[in-house]
């Protein structure tokens, strides 16, 4: 296929005949308004749903991983201490 060839798909074709439409200007104005509004006031429930998620980081997530991390550090410690031990007895 080259660039002059134009594809021959049905989707498109027909696509390409559909006419267009638009809406009226005052209830264009309309959805505007209410979009603007929607956007501009948040809803409580997606404020109540960040702040849960922030609890949830703070008080499980986080010291799940702070927890994991020590538990690491203390096998790693016990591990070159075993190795220093049996290599030097």
């Amino acid at each position: 296929m080259t660039v002059d060839e134009e594809p021959q798909d049905d989707v498109l074709a027909s696509v390409a005949r559909l006419k267009p439409r638009d809406v009226s200007s005052r209830h264009a104005h309309r959805l505007r308004r209410l979009c603007h509004a929607a956007l501009q006031t948040p809803s409580g429930r997606h404020t109540a749903a960040v702040a849960a998620r922030g609890m949830f980081f703070s008080r499980v997530v986080g010291p799940a991983l702070g927890g994991a991390w020590c538990l690491a550090y203390l096998m790693e410690i016990v591990r070159r201490a075993a190795a220093m031990y049996l290599l030097h007895p």
